[in-house]
């Protein structure tokens, strides 16, 4: 007969074992359902992921994709083709999540049950997104072209970065881009991966039964979702007579063909090109300009400071960038002076005071390489190029 002891001993085996059978089984129950691949889909990330937790500024139409972690709500969104000119039924709209709204009276939240009868365009945008300014310009334009007819516009801002999440800042900009139509903050995202968008800007068309029936992912296809706009509100009501397109805007702002994407400094994926004698400086980093700087890429020298969203460059310190397009901006704050040098050797400063702003560094006449070189005085933060 077995001592106490070996009893004892007996069953913190069985214990073991017991524990282990329990882990395998977990661990296949896991694989079978893809739990870590649905875990690591909820990562925040600024390149396309599943779902996107933060936005990916695009500037190419059809960018990107519906994202794949699907629910009853939004699973029949497969039925559209981002991008596509041809009318689809892709399911009801989702509904607009939680968070704050701005543009409306006193706040109250907007509701797309609300809304049936109206053709409606769901944009979700990044304020400090330049591709998404741009679209901005048509958004406002339809609003008040086609208001009469039945249109509403609704946003849905997914900030890019902390600092637009708020709210006063949001509404000094949307007062800058003359926005008036309502638009929700999105707390946590949650609109935007309902809607399973992994880029900004996107745009949901749904008609006045409350049905998606196209979406476009990025700017540039302004042509394509004004005709589909005015579809809608033929099919809204027949007999409408409606105003003429507004077409594309005479304002030299869209962005031409082949323009250089916007590049986010601290999450630069591989666009960040630095000599190799980067050391550290106590917190800091000491970078070297390397001797080339090819199209699409950055730089940095002397010594900055890198975080999650943004650089802080010290007293002295440069970056080089190489971009195709008009126009270059620098998403900036506090206070300061960025000396901004072209590749022809032109000088200009520009002054920075205050919230972050996108500032015009450098403009062109025609669109094409350039290759910028800046020096940073001050207390800044440096989040982002752009260009147009």
């Amino acid at each position: 007969m077995p001592t106490p002891r070996e009893l004892l001993e007996r069953f913190r085996r069985s214990r073991r074992a017991l524990v282990l059978a329990a882990v395998v089984v977990a661990m296949v129950v896991a694989t079978v359902a893809d739990v870590p691949g649905r875990l690591s889909a909820l990562a925040p990330s600024y390149a396309p992921a599943e779902p996107t937790a933060r936005p990916s500024p695009t500037a190419t139409v059809g960018a990107g994709g519906l994202s794949s972690l699907t629910t009853s709500v939004n699973e029949q969104l497969d039925r559209c083709t981002p991008g596509r000119a041809q009318l689809a039924r892709c399911g009801q709209a989702p509904p607009l999540g939680r968070g704050t709204w701005l543009g409306t009276p006193g706040g109250a939240p907007v509701s797309l049950d609300d809304l049936r009868g109206s053709v409606v365009l769901v944009e979700i945008f990044s304020a400090s997104c330049i591709a998404c300014r741009r679209a901005a310009r048509y958004l406002t334009a339809w609003q008040t072209r086609y208001r009469d007819a039945g249109l509403r516009v609704v946003g849905v801002h997914s900030p890019q970065f902390s600092f637009e999440t708020d709210e006063q800042q949001l509404a000094a900009t949307l007062d800058e881009l003359g926005i008036t139509f309502p638009v929700l903050q999105d707390e946590g995202f949650a609109t935007l991966t309902d809607y399973r968008s992994r880029v900004v800007p996107a745009s949901y068309l749904v008609d006045a039964g409350g049905t998606v029936r196209a979406i476009s992912f990025g700017e540039g296809g302004h042509r394509r979702v004004e005709r589909q706009v005015r579809a809608l509100l033929g099919e809204r009501d027949p007999r409408a007579d409606l105003p003429g397109p507004v077409g594309t805007l005479d304002d030299g702002q869209d962005a031409e063909p082949g323009t250089t994407p916007q590049i986010d400094l601290a999450d630069a994926k591989g666009r960040r090109v630095d000599g190799e004698s980067d050391e550290a400086v106590g917190d800091d980093t000491r970078f070297r300009l390397p001797s080339g700087q090819p199209e699409g890429t950055f730089s940095l020298g002397g010594v900055w400071r890198t975080r999650t969203e943004q650089l802080t460059p010290r007293a002295g310190a440069v970056a080089r960038v190489a971009y195709r397009g008009r126009a270059a901006y620098q998403l900036v704050s506090g206070d300061g002076t960025l000396t901004v040098t072209t590749s022809a050797g032109l000088t200009r400063r520009v002054q920075v005071r205050g919230r972050a702003r996108l500032l015009p560094v450098h403009t062109s006449r025609t669109s094409g390489p350039e290759t910028l070189t800046i020096r940073y005085e001050g207390d800044l933060e440096v989040y982002a190029f752009s260009f147009g």
